[in-house]
């Protein structure tokens, strides 16, 4: 299998005219975003599930992980990585009695991989020809 990518250059608005980093990097080009009920179909195919067993499954799985987020546990899939939230102000504050829990709000659903998952992936880097 093979992924392809176009380089791009760097775009630097970070720092002065004259100290701006250049270079390229390596973005990627998506074919298509799969959805569940996709996955659950090329999942079961030489199985004795079918499709409908594993996207239900998915989604009781999926809401699970929903609860436990909720509850303020992180979500650790074996060979797959873990799921945690992170929190931010809705305004800036520099004394911790100016902070109560209306301030806060949550940021993002965080996913670090495992490094399983990072060591059985299996492709190859392809450039995107030129057109």
């Amino acid at each position: 299998m093979s992924i392809y990518y176009r380089l791009d250059e760097k775009t630097d608005n970070l720092n002065p005219e004259g100290s701006r980093k250049q270079g390229l990097f390596p973005r990627i080009i998506r074919k298509q975003t799969v959805g569940l009920k996709k996955l659950c179909e090329l999942t079961a195919e030489g199985t004795t599930f079918n499709a409908f067993e594993l996207e239900i499954a998915a989604k009781m799985l999926v809401n699970g992980i929903i609860k436990e987020l909720s509850e303020g546990n992180n979500v650790c899939i074996d060979d797959f990585g873990t799921f945690s939230v992170s929190a931010e102000l809705r305004r800036e504050a520099h004394q911790q009695h100016d902070i109560r829990a209306e301030s806060i709000r949550l940021k993002r659903i965080v996913f670090k991989t495992s490094t399983a998952l990072l060591k059985s992936l299996r492709f190859t880097f392809r450039r995107l020809p030129n057109k």
